[in-house]
């Protein structure tokens, strides 16, 4: 990629896991990798389909591009935008791009873009990302009553035609607009994780299709060419450690393929990097075999955390589901028998933090729904939050000091606003720089 917020309540968690396929061998069908509402992007501005937050189902076109209309409910929301296909594989290079502006084909508000190679892939997922997001409140971006998102042509003229999910999600605007006085979380350091008896369950194949599951460890099986993933809710503040441990046998391809990584509900890539130095704990088998133990770490859930250029700082980290996605790549050096193997691995999950002080102060009364953990935040399960009738006071007891009961009935009454007023304080004690992107 060019580069790669609702709290969790436990009855929200035990719902959701409900809802998830019963405990089944990992290589049962998982169901549809792709999902969405059919959807015809235009070749043209002419004709263009609107698109709203939800999951849309296209077709890559073989040349030109799609066009597609992104019409703003409110001033200064934010659009987050994702497309993912499932390759034809085996290629020198396959991807596509994806672009937003405020006329047809402008891309000023931001592009994303996926190109690999997948030889020795049999099913690739590839996917990208764009944010609209900008600080400067005047900015068109933030303030044009539509923006056009262009779909472009797929690299490999193989992949024409073929499925493409689009994602969007159109975020509510804060309250406040001040980014200084956002707090900013401290990059996490790794921490190995010990693993558990393995859970199995049905692991998705792309993050469409991916169970969601909590803490814990899971049985995955590593196939060359192939993606495995699994989904965890996670809330504003929080993170999640993914850690994948395997024994590979004499003459499996190339381990340097082997990857985790954490994506968020968007399909952006949420992560500390360690490029710059592995943990003392992971290890990769140079003569391609041996013990296995590599993972990743994702930023915290942060609004800070949302959107970055900076390529040493990768986020797009939104509150709600995120993916845990574990690839094998590159293994067309490893002849045909590499195709029918199968590693059985450890996947194991771990959720750091709380929900707290990072929750944002979005703007009431928009028609805009801020982000939830236990949501894709494109699929319906993003609902709005319960009304709270205001609690009245004893009339013998009037003036009630602002403290215990007499807090909590001033912040029901009051709503968000007086969140809002909590969250803020909050951040003018604890203020932080911004990394995300400054569109001027």
């Amino acid at each position: 990629m060019d580069r790669s917020l609702g709290a969790l309540t436990t009855l929200a968690t035990v719902v959701l896991l409900a809802a998830a396929p019963a405990a089944a061998a990992p290589d049962d069908d998982p169901g549809p990798a792709l999902a969405g509402t059919p959807v015809s992007g235009s070749a043209g501005p002419d004709g263009a389909p609107e698109l709203t937050t939800g999951r849309y189902l296209d077709h890559l076109p073989p040349r030109g591009g799609l066009s597609y209309v992104l019409p703003r409910t409110a001033e200064g929301s934010t659009f987050h935008v994702a497309a993912m296909f499932v390759g034809a594989g085996d290629s020198v290079g396959e991807g596509v791009r994806i672009e937003v502006g405020t006329t047809p084909g402008d891309k000023g508000c931001g592009s994303g873009g996926v190109f690999r190679p997948t030889l020795g892939e049999t099913d690739p997922v590839l996917f990208t990302n764009v944010s609209t997001w900008t600080d400067v409140d005047d900015h068109r971006c933030a303030t044009a009553d539509r923006l056009w998102l262009t779909l472009g042509a797929a690299d490999d003229p193989a992949d024409a035609g073929r499925d493409v999910e689009l994602l969007v999600y159109e975020e509510p605007p804060l309250s406040d607009y001040n980014l200084d006085l956002l707090p900013e979380p401290e990059p996490l350091a790794w921490a190995p994780l010990t693993p558990t008896a393995p859970r199995d369950v049905p692991v998705g194949t792309t993050p469409t299709n991916a169970p969601v599951v909590r803490d814990g460890s899971y049985a995955v099986v590593l196939r060359p060419g192939r993606t495995a993933v699994l989904a965890v809710p996670l809330d504003w503040d929080q993170s999640l450690q993914a850690q994948l441990d395997a024994r590979l046998p004499a003459g499996s391809p190339t381990p340097d393929g082997i990857t985790v990584d954490v994506v968020s509900p968007l399909l952006g890539t949420s992560e500390v990097s360690f490029t710059a130095g592995r943990p003392d704990d992971w290890t990769v088998p140079l003569d391609r075999r041996g013990p296995l133990r590599i993972g990743a770490q994702s930023q915290v859930v942060a609004y800070g955390n949302r959107d970055s250029y900076d390529a040493t700082f990768t986020t797009e980290a939104l509150a709600g589901i995120h993916y845990v996605v574990v690839r094998w790549t590159g293994t067309d050096e490893a002849g045909p028998g590499a195709a029918g193997l199968r590693v059985p691995a450890t996947l194991t999950l771990h959720t750091t933090g709380a929900a707290g002080d990072g929750l944002p102060a979005y703007t009431p009364a928009t028609g805009l729904v801020g982000p939830q953990a236990t949501s894709r935040l494109v699929d319906g399960t993003l609902r709005e939050p319960a009304a709270v009738e205001p609690v009245a006071e004893p009339a013998e007891d009037p003036v009630v000091p602002l403290g215990g009961r007499g807090l909590a009935a001033a912040a029901i009454a009051g709503g968000l606003a007086v969140l809002g007023l909590v969250v803020l304080r909050h951040r003018r004690a604890h203020p932080g720089r911004a990394r995300g992107r400054h569109r001027t």
